[in-house]
Formats: C-alpha cells, structure tokens, sequence
C-alpha cells in the first residue's frame, strides 16, 4: 500500500511538474529593491503579471496593486515612491527621467509617497490607478518608482539609486485586444571574440507590447550533433507593430553546420517557435545572410512535444497504477471472504 501512493506521488509529479517558483527579493544584491506583490486573479497564470502590472480595463475602471520595498543600501533611507512615464523605443522599455509625466501617470496615485526604512528592512505601498470615464482606447505605459539618494564623497555629487515595476494598461472595450508575434528570419553570425550567435528578427503583430523570453536549440548538425538549449538575451520589449532583434549567444564550441536552428520564444502566456537551417561563418565578426523562418506548431516543437509525451505517459502509469491496485484490493476481499 505504501509504495503504491509513493508511485501515484511520483507519477503525479511527472504529471504536473514542478510548482512555479515565486517571485521574491533577491536578498544578495546590494541597494534599493522593489517587487510586485499581487496580481489580477484572472492572470495568475501570466508571468508577466506576476511581475508588472499587466492589466486590461474598461474606462471608469480602478484597480490597486501592492508593491514592497526593501532597503539594502547598508544605511537608514527615505525612500520616495511616484509614478514616472514610459515608452516603448527600439525594443526596450524606457522609464523617462524624473518624475515625467503622461496620461496614465495622471491617473495613478503611489500611497504613501515616502517610506522610512532601517537598514535591511522593507515596506508595502498601494498604487492606485483611476481611469477616467472618457479615457480613449489604446495601451498606456509608466512605471512605479522608489527613489532614494544619497551623498557623495565628490563635491557636488549626489548618488541617486532608483528602481521600478513596469505598468502595462490597455483600456478598451470588454474583450482585451489580441497579443501575438512571428519570427520572420533567423541569422548566424559571430561576435567580435569569436562566439556564436543566432540573431532572429522579430515582429509584433498583435495590439499589446510584448517582453520577450525564450530559448534555442541546435539539431542535425555535422555528424548528427545536437546542442543547447541556449537563452535568448532578455530586455526586448517590441511595441505593437514594431520589428526588433533578439539575440541567443550560443556555446564558443559550437561549429560551422549546416544546423537546423529551433527557436522558441514567449511573452507570458503567448509561445511561438520557428525553425530555420543555419550555417555559422568561420571568422569572429562576420555574420551569414537572414534566412527566412518556419513557423512550428507548438505540437512539433520539441520543448512543447516532450514535456506533452512525459505528461501522458504518467497519465498512462497513473491508471495502470489504480488498475493495479483495484484489482489487489479485489483479490484480498476474496481471500478474506474465502478463509471465513
């Protein structure tokens, strides 16, 4: 009976896998931190939103989200906490500088504006957004701002240390726009010091701004090879319409080709892969012509296919398992009536 929930246990966790890490302040770094500590309950499963606020509403809409602070500037700070305007350029996100301002900054309110912090300790503030009832429709971009500053051992010199959760709103009609994106091309080159790298065009064709994530891998390469998957570099934040690199540094190790190149990216819960047959050049700084990409069903992509087939193989253990033990538990309920 034991090792029949231990299996049932074992297969559920091939089943499910593992639980989503949290998002938590990373206590090993130095400085001023803050991080998002709610989300809508509707995007609980958007890793996005478990990072910035990324929401949809109706004019006349207000909502609120709590962020913590926390102080690891090695002193005593006063922490100021505001909203500051953003936009979207050359696929990154840009907080302006100061406490610029836009439409949606002027809908929102951080309360309260200051914090007293000890060294090490933290503090939760609520940012209010109230959207007017005429609000026009489109999507709106601002951050959360805490600010602490600090004096210098250089004369005139003031050290400013600032951090922030990014603000996504879109406001519309009922039904959130469409988010969705293609991988158009896929080019091999080289870096100046020699390494590999795959650099793939990428274009938002949906009506949200998308922060892209994702992973490469290498197959039927020389003599059947394989290699990765390798990271994509984080930061591309693509505007609706916009058209922007993004890039995976690939292993100094790997060689020329032919590879077929897979790449898979993400934007929360939005995934595209794309395939394309790519030969690196032999010198550093060169770079290969853009080959175009193949769109990949999700169903063939081997990050997809894989986590898929173990899911229903545990499926498959999981009744196999209950079988089993229904049937045991039959024959010792016959084995007791018999010896009575």
């Amino acid at each position: 009976m034991g090792l029949f929930w231990i299996a049932i246990l074992a297969v559920l966790g091939l089943v499910l896998g593992p639980a989503a890490a949290q998002t938590r302040p990373d206590t090993d770094r130095s400085g001023l931190g803050i991080r998002l500590l709610d989300a809508p309950t509707e995007r609980r499963d958007d890793p996005r939103a478990q990072v910035y606020v990324v929401d949809h509403v109706q004019p006349g809409a207000k909502l609120s989200r709590r962020v913590e602070v926390v102080n690891r500037t090695g002193r005593a700070a006063r922490v100021s906490l505001y909203p500051a305007a953003a936009e979207l350029t050359a696929g990154s996100f840009q907080v302006l500088p100061g406490a610029a301002a836009n439409e949606l900054t002027g809908w929102m309110r951080v309360s309260p504006p200051t914090l007293d912090l000890a060294s090490g300790a933290s503090a939760t503030a609520t940012v209010s957004i109230a959207v007017p009832a005429d609000a026009g429709g489109g999507e709106r971009y601002a951050a959360v701002l805490a600010e602490v500053q600090g004096a210098s051992d250089a004369p005139g010199i003031t050290i400013t240390n600032r951090v922030g959760v990014r603000v996504y709103l879109s406001v519309g009609g009922p039904k959130e726009p469409v988010s969705d994106f293609e991988i158009s091309t896929l080019q091999a080159g080289r870096q100046a010091d020699g390494r590999p790298v795959v650099t793939a065009q990428v274009r938002n064709t949906g009506a949200r701004a998308l922060d892209m994530s994702g992973a490469l891998s290498l197959t039927q390469g020389p003599g059947g090879l394989s290699a990765g998957p390798f990271p994509a570099e984080l930061g591309t934040t693509l505007a609706p319409g916009e058209t922007s690199p993004v890039q995976v540094v690939l292993d100094a190790a790997i060689r020329g080709g032919p590879w077929l190149a897979t790449l898979t990216l993400r934007s929360g819960q939005l995934e595209r892969a794309a395939e394309a047959t790519i030969t690196f050049p032999d010198d550093a700084g060169q770079r290969a012509e853009p080959v175009a990409a193949k769109a990949v069903p999700l169903t063939q992509d081997p990050n997809v296919l894989i986590p898929l087939a173990g899911g229903l193989i545990g499926l498959i253990l999981l009744v196999l398992l209950f079988l089993l033990y229904r049937r045991r538990r039959r024959d010792r309920e016959e084995d007791a009536a018999a010896a009575q």
